[in-house]
């Protein structure tokens, strides 16, 4: 059975480039779903290291913009983005230990699917309110001006 969950509007911070990076990782699981069906566990490892390599490098960028605009919460929101990784490091080493692919890649689509999906919802959307007061008018807003509506 597949499970795969899709970009909606629930999802959007209303901060395109946040945005846009949140698609590219639904995006990743749609990829990954798509090599489980085409049984081409190549593909498979492949796309599971770019979903994990974007998703932390991500995580990094939003923490800069949590920072920059002194977000009282980016400790904990630090901590549960290094649970995150910690997770995610942990299905690669399955699959470097030889763990069967396929069986990886499913519960990869669906943990971080649910995983993201929470995460957008319940985390990220605390902090969009507060970046943006914080940051517009500065030289942040300038910086990234084109990213916010």
């Amino acid at each position: 059975m597949s499970f795969v969950i899709t970009w909606t509007t629930e999802f959007e911070t209303g901060i395109d480039i946040i945005d846009e990076q949140h698609k590219r990782i639904f995006e990743y699981l749609e990829e990954i779903d798509h090599a489980i069906k085409t049984h081409n566990a190549d593909e498979v490892e492949h796309v599971i290291k770019s979903l994990i390599d974007y998703a932390i490098s991500h995580n990094t960028f939003e923490e800069s913009l949590m920072e920059k605009a002194g977000y009282p919460m980016l400790e904990p929101h630090h901590q549960v983005h290094e649970a995150f990784k910690a997770r995610a490091k942990s299905y690669s080493d399955r699959l470097v230990q030889g763990e069967d692919t396929f069986r990886v890649a499913r519960e990869i689509r669906t943990d971080i699917g649910l995983w993201l999906t929470n995460h957008i919802k319940r985390d990220d959307k605390h902090y969009v309110s507060f970046v943006k007061r914080n940051i517009e008018g500065g030289f942040v807003a300038r910086m990234l001006g084109k990213f916010f509506r």
